[in-house]
């Protein structure tokens, strides 16, 4: 920063407070200072300059070190310890050329010493450098203060944005779950099934989720996203889905798509959680094996969201009477898991769902509207 930039956030010239108790000493640093462009203010004495500069603030004080009832070095330290006036530059001026002097002088917070007796162009010369300095400082602190200012009003502006990107996020979200309710729905009125299963089979997989130790928020995502896994079966023609026997192997065919097509009805979105019900509607008939539909996708091939909602869904398809079948018992479906652990479902996935019975249980003793 140069001097004219600071110079020109001054409104009057700089203001020094001069003190002295020999009338010879102040008249000549009165009339040495004056001449130099700056205003002066004098006093004869350490408690009177003190005064004048608590209620003046000057801008640089010049003082005396050796005067009675209060020396130059009580002043110092008075002024330092002001936090209204810790940061005006004090020179003093003393006869004496001492290194004791001059340590104790900057110890207690002095910024430049003058020797008696005192050269003109010296005066001038230390007195310009501590207030540019000063002015440098002063501009300094002003320029933080608006910095501050203006961090702390952008801040507040930033938080706002934040709280209105959290209400439209929100918002969103709910549209989302609106969305998918809503097509889970339609899915499920299509078959003989009801919307009990989807509740049922959704906290099944947020029981293993939990379980295996997902992230709460990906956990979240699979309670919501699992109840689109058969959307697909929107379009499955009625006298294949809801067919009484056993389907042929080219109904088969056709039902496996609903697979295929539920991954198409999802894809494209940005929504994370469509992604993941995505790859659930493709994926949640896949076998850990390989033996699986729709790709023959085999292990952590298998998106684990897809073999989380498996392992739930096969659960509750087991313990659901349908048309083409009775409804198992809640033990013989749970002894199906454990031996299809490995071959039909993810061993992780299949051990975390056992080891939960008692949620499971839960669940389906809370079901809204038992099916089963």
């Amino acid at each position: 920063m140069d001097k004219a930039m600071i110079d020109s956030t001054k409104q009057d010239k700089h203001t020094v407070v001069v003190i002295d108790d020999i009338p010879s000493n102040l008249l000549y640093f009165n009339d040495a200072l004056t001449g130099f462009g700056y205003a002066t203010i004098t006093a004869e004495n350490g408690k009177q300059g003190l005064e004048k500069i608590n209620v003046i603030l000057p801008d640089l004080i010049l003082t005396d070190v050796n005067m009675p009832e209060m020396d130059g070095y009580q002043l110092c330290e008075a002024v330092k310890g002001n936090p209204a006036t810790k940061d005006i530059p004090i020179i003093l001026v003393t006869a004496q050329d001492d290194r004791d002097s001059l340590i104790r002088g900057l110890s207690i917070g002095a910024d430049d010493f003058l020797i008696k007796p005192v050269n003109p162009s010296e005066l001038q010369a230390r007195v310009r450098n501590l207030l540019l300095v000063k002015d440098y400082r002063d501009h300094m602190k002003h320029y933080t203060a608006e910095l501050e200012t203006q961090v702390s009003l952008r801040t507040q502006e930033l938080n706002q944005a934040f709280e209105e990107l959290k209400q439209v996020n929100l918002q969103l979200k709910e549209s989302t779950l609106d969305t998918i309710r809503r097509l889970s729905t339609a899915a499920e009125y299509r078959d003989t099934a009801t919307g009990a299963h989807i509740w049922r089979m959704s906290h099944y997989s947020q029981v293993v989720a939990k379980k295996i130790q997902l992230p709460s928020e990906e956990v979240d995502k699979i309670l919501y996203a699992s109840p689109m896994h058969d959307v697909g079966k929107i379009a499955t023609p009625d006298h294949i889905l809801l067919k009484p026997s056993k389907l042929t192997k080219e109904e088969w065919s056709v039902m496996e798509e609903h697979t295929f097509i539920g991954e198409q009805i999802l894809s494209g979105s940005a929504q994370l959680l469509l992604v993941m019900a995505g790859e659930i509607a493709s994926g949640h008939h896949e076998r850990w094996d390989g033996s699986g539909y729709p790709r023959g996708l085999s292990g952590e091939n298998i998106p684990l969201a897809a073999r989380i909602t498996a392992v739930a869904d096969v659960f509750d398809a087991l313990t659901t009477k349908r048309v083409y079948k009775d409804a198992w018992t809640t033990e013989k479906a749970f002894e199906y898991i454990k031996n299809q652990s490995g071959s039909h479902f993810d061993p992780a996935c299949a051990d975390a769902f056992l080891k939960s019975r008692s949620e499971i249980v839960g669940i389906q003793q809370t079901s809204p509207g038992q099916d089963n």
